[in-house]
């Protein structure tokens, strides 16, 4: 339950692998493992779990040194994204010499500029677009807590509350009247971020221990109930994309909204099986590459592909493999004999190879710390 004085919220465990699984499956047409989503789709809410997470282990304490606190975030968030920027770009540029056409050239603008506002300037480096926003939600979160308090110590959690559900609010009408190019991009991403962020720190100071009470059955049936509500208003299953804020067609409240809905399932789901697998070691072994597995599953996924294409190549099989879609085009996935389930292929070994990346740059980093320290 705890390593060493810090107590390890398995819940959130869970959470993170849901979270992660639903981004590669996302990116991989599905995955071929299909949770709930003729009523509860990943698009739209996937990121924004990260975000909730994040949130919840948001700490006050923090407000007394911004200066370190927002330092220590550039070093984790922003300083990965543009060491990857810069390793995909490379990568990019060498595969065009092979014939590959994904991704955009190898330029200072495309380097320094695109990972703020874009984040898929190289194809392989998709999964990073939410690092920037999420890195301003969280120094737009403490400067604005640090400010009012400034004003007011006790400023009730549901004041923040309510403002970030304004903010966000406000960011999806942006969206609505066609604000959703260039750095506008960025806020608007940011705006439809802060709510996620805010509900994490109030479930946490206010709604937990509601939360608790709720007997499985009834909080179900409720989370099933609203999002059936929802479904029957709208006429469709709702889904919506934070990366480019281009669907958000039915009002500034309904990505707001679904995106509670979906969380709060997911919530008690992870709840539920923190006690049977919240321990496992594969469980907190994904939970704690997330970074590297969001930035790196995509090159995990060509991967995969490219021992398709080998085994093609050396006529052992896969005669349908399409070489110019294999080259061309990132979102085209092969699927031996047409096969969705195939699909789980791409995200499983997606998730195993970004960890490995990890684990080889952390055997990097102890390296360097033991030449610096002789």
């Amino acid at each position: 339950m705890a390593t060493g004085s810090k107590k390890i919220d398995y819940r959130f465990k869970i959470l993170y692998v849901v979270g992660i699984y639903l981004v590669c499956a996302s990116h991989a047409q599905g995955g071929g493992l299909y949770l709930l989503t003729d009523w509860f789709p990943y698009t739209g809410f996937q990121v924004a779990l990260f975000v909730f997470c994040s949130g919840y282990f948001y700490k006050s304490d923090s407000e007394s040194h911004v200066g370190r606190y927002i330092w220590k975030k550039i070093k984790t968030l922003i300083v990965p994204l543009y060491l990857y920027t810069i390793i995909y770009g490379l990568i990019v540029q060498l595969l065009r010499t092979k014939g590959f056409t994904i991704g955009a050239d190898f330029t200072l603008h495309n380097i320094i500029i695109m990972p703020l506002i874009d984040g898929h300037q190289f194809g392989y480096n998709l999964g990073g677009w939410f690092i920037t926003p999420f890195f301003l939600t969280e120094l737009g979160n403490i400067l604005g807590r640090k400010l009012l308090k400034s004003i007011h110590k006790n400023i009730p959690e549901t004041v923040f509350f309510v403002i970030g559900l304004a903010l966000g609010i406000l960011g999806n009408q942006l969206v609505c009247s066609g604000f959703v190019y260039g750095w506008q991009l960025i806020i608007v991403r940011t705006l439809y971020f802060v709510p996620f962020y805010a509900l994490g720190i109030f479930y946490k100071s206010v709604l937990e221990k509601y939360d608790r009470k709720v007997p499985s059955f009834w909080y179900f049936s409720a989370v099933f109930l609203i999002n059936l509500l929802i479904i029957w208003y709208l006429g469709r299953v709702p889904q919506y994309t934070p990366s480019w804020c281009n669907d958000f067609v039915d009002g500034p409240v309904f990505p707001i909204v679904v995106g509670f809905v979906r969380i709060a399932l997911w919530m008690r789901i992870a709840t539920i099986l923190s006690p049977v697998v919240g321990r496992s070691k594969w469980v907190n072994l994904v939970a704690d590459n997330t970074y590297s597995i969001m930035m790196n599953h995509i090159l995990g996924f060509m991967v995969v592909k490219t021992i398709f294409a080998t085994i093609n190549l050396l006529g052992w099989g896969f005669e349908d493999f399409d070489w110019l879609s294999y080259k061309t085009d990132i979102w085209w996935f092969y699927k031996p004999k047409g096969l969705d389930q195939m699909l789980l292929i791409y995200v499983v070994f997606g998730i195993i190879f970004s960890i490995v990346i990890q684990k080889l740059i952390n055997i990097l980093k102890q390296r360097l710390r033991r030449r610096s320290a002789t």
